[in-house]
């Protein structure tokens, strides 16, 4: 058969492996399948310029119209996988289609965990009664911000004084309480954890919290949600309660679940691959003859850190993309680089540069509180593994380049107590 790459997938990575084939000269069959109706587009900015209606769904696009048809992808938009045949080499869409290909690239994402208020299922609470007879309605409303639709639907609802329970205390929860005050609206943030952004370690992550808190934000840690309840027959406003473990209720306008995300590889679950955590692919990209895997939802192996990571940084994933279409294409690369990502907390900007490993500790290096900037370093074991800047990005820069730089790193894997680093989030705008 001619040769046909399927990429399935029609985020940043998946348009990102698209137009690196074309760049490098593909100009076989090239299909693109995306389960939104929406043209490719940049999901970060949705917790933040967009929600605050400083951006339009246009602005968001990662490509214009033009630069799609100079592509010559024939689009599967709206259409979501549900099945594929690895000995078949087809892939099954939610219409019916069966498309055949000779090389199948899966870069479908991440899924949001759902907030149901129903028990043990969502994975934020234990099984028990929740509530009292009369005391509380039916299940209520738990909104996600994964997709320009959700970001448009939790937009209309962010009001001045509308009262927003955001449920996760971690980067898409942080950014998102920021926008919800900026726009004047009450802000609870509930977090298991003790400190907002955990993964930053308890320095960085209590100061947040004192910044969200100086902003107007209540925080609630170290509580996890039993059950969102709503009351029918009252206004809009105000028919939402949040039941905590402790039995705290909260009364609330709008409740946002943001408590994390799951590999969307359901659909591969017949194929033999390992999906244990993501699509398993070597430091290629690839995960079995002629199927490979990039962004959020793949687990590649990394020389640096001598085990498998999955990362859900919008950098690393285009980086991934590169290295997959070369290799679709019979070239032999690996990626070996330093992670990276950022984060905007209101006016704060936060910089990291390597892996934010379990057990690493921060020490801080550079502080200059007049300019409320400071840097510093996270070591495992006395190695640096990874670096952070505030508000200070090209420090962060310099320091990568000064700890992070090892010539030796492919005889000595920097150390890592997990193969699975707790994942970062995509860089925002």
């Amino acid at each position: 058969m001619n040769r046909h790459i399927l990429v399935v997938g029609a985020a940043a990575a998946g348009l990102a492996v698209t137009e690196q084939l074309r760049r490098l000269g593909y100009d076989g069959d090239l299909s693109l399948v995306g389960a939104e109706n929406h043209p490719p587009y940049d999901r970060p900015p949705l917790s933040k310029r967009f929600l605050a209606g400083q951006l339009s769904a246009e602005q968001l696009r990662l490509a214009d119209p033009e630069a799609l048809d100079r592509l010559a992808l024939a689009m599967h938009r709206g259409r979501r996988a549900v099945t594929a045949d690895l000995d078949s080499r087809t892939v099954t869409l939610d219409d019916g289609t069966v498309l055949t290909y000779t090389d199948l690239v899966v870069a479908t994402g991440v899924a949001p965990r759902g907030l149901t208020g129903t028990g043990p299922s969502d994975g934020v609470g234990e099984p028990r009664d929740v509530g009292e007879p009369g005391d509380v309605g039916r299940p209520g409303p738990v909104g996600t911000l994964k997709t320009l639709d959700d970001a448009r639907a939790l937009a209309e609802q962010l009001r001045s004084g509308r009262r927003v329970v955001i449920v996760g205390g971690g980067f898409l929860g942080t950014e998102t309480a920021w926008t919800a005050l900026a726009l004047g609206c009450e802000v609870t943030l509930v977090n298991r954890a003790a400190t907002p952004l955990a993964v930053l370690g308890g320095h960085v992550g209590s100061l947040v919290g004192e910044r969200l808190r100086a902003a107007g934000a209540t925080l609630l840690t170290g509580h996890t949600v039993r059950a969102v309840h709503q009351r029918d027959g009252l206004p809009e406003a105000g028919r939402l309660t949040v039941l905590l473990s402790d039995g705290t209720r909260l009364p609330a306008d709008v409740v946002l679940g943001a408590i994390g995300s799951v590999p969307a590889t359901g659909w591969l679950a017949s194929t033999g691959l390992d999906l244990s955590d993501g699509v398993r692919c070597d430091a290629g990209g690839r995960a079995a003859p002629g199927v490979y895997a990039c962004g959020d939802v793949a687990s590649w192996y990394h020389p640096r850190h001598g085990g498998h990571l999955r990362l859900e940084h919008r950098m690393h994933a285009g980086e991934q993309a590169r290295v997959v279409a070369a290799n679709v294409l019979g070239g032999t690369e690996i990626l070996d680089s330093v992670p990276f990502f950022w984060t905007d907390q209101g006016p704060h900007k936060i910089v990291v540069h390597g892996l934010l490993t379990p057990g690493a500790e921060f020490k801080p290096l550079e502080v200059d509180p007049e300019r409320d900037r400071f840097t510093g370093v996270y070591r495992l074991d006395g190695r640096p593994v990874a670096v952070l800047a505030w508000n200070s990005p090209k420090e962060a820069l310099r320091l990568r380049r000064e700890l992070l730089t090892d010539p030796q790193s492919a005889d000595a894997p920097i150390p890592t107590r997990s193969a699975e680093p707790a994942a970062g989030m995509p860089v925002p705008q």
